[in-house]
């Protein structure tokens, strides 16, 4: 399981997205979109967020690996092998990708606080192992982590395991700089429930 975190600044619309964070493979890797003033803080930021219109808004890109599912984000270029599926949002049931080069397959995301999600189940086995770890015997037993236990093992001792889930704010305020009024106060945070 790999992931990405938005920061949307709140606005009288619909927000701005200022930064995006990916995790691949216990590495985040930082983006901003054009013309975000966030700058590098602790961490470098790796690249500019490409964003697609999509349902008449611009929205921002990322690109999955095949097999390990580490997250970056996209750059618009060719797929590695030449081939890959693009998928966009749905607002009602995903579909299964009509083969390996499917360009315009939908997901639906899952509410994993919802009633019997992964949050709920985080001390059971099966699926996790351990705390945060799913259970697994493909590749590498047990290698494949939910939100709350994802980690960049070399970002600092301050931002333990998780912190991307249970402290995004934090996350942010140290990896970026230039990020102008920002809170560290949540009015709502379901990890820290």
């Amino acid at each position: 399981m790999e992931g990405v975190l938005l920061t949307v600044r709140k606005d009288s619309g619909t927000g701005t997205l200022e930064a995006m964070v990916t995790l691949a493979h216990d590495n985040f890797y930082s983006y901003v979109p054009a013309g975000s003033t966030y700058t590098n803080g602790r961490e470098n930021i790796d690249g500019t967020v490409l964003m697609q219109s999509w349902d008449g808004a611009a929205h921002p890109t990322t690109y999955q690996e095949s097999k390990g599912h580490g997250c970056y984000n996209w750059s618009g270029g060719s797929f590695p092998g030449g081939d890959g599926v693009v998928y966009y949002p749905s607002r009602g049931a995903g579909t299964l990708p009509t083969g390996p080069n499917d360009r315009n397959a939908r997901y639906r995301l899952v509410d994993i606080f919802g009633p019997g999600g992964l949050w709920e189940r985080r001390g059971s086995n099966p699926p996790f192992a351990s705390y945060g770890a799913f259970a697994g015997d493909d590749w590498q037993a047990n290698a494949a982590h939910a939100p709350w236990a994802w980690d960049d093992m070399n970002d600092g001792s301050d931002l333990q395991a998780g912190v991307l889930a249970t402290d995004p704010a934090y996350l942010v305020s140290r990896y970026f700089a230039n990020i102008g009024a920002f809170s560290l106060t949540y009015t709502r945070n379901q990890y820290r429930a």
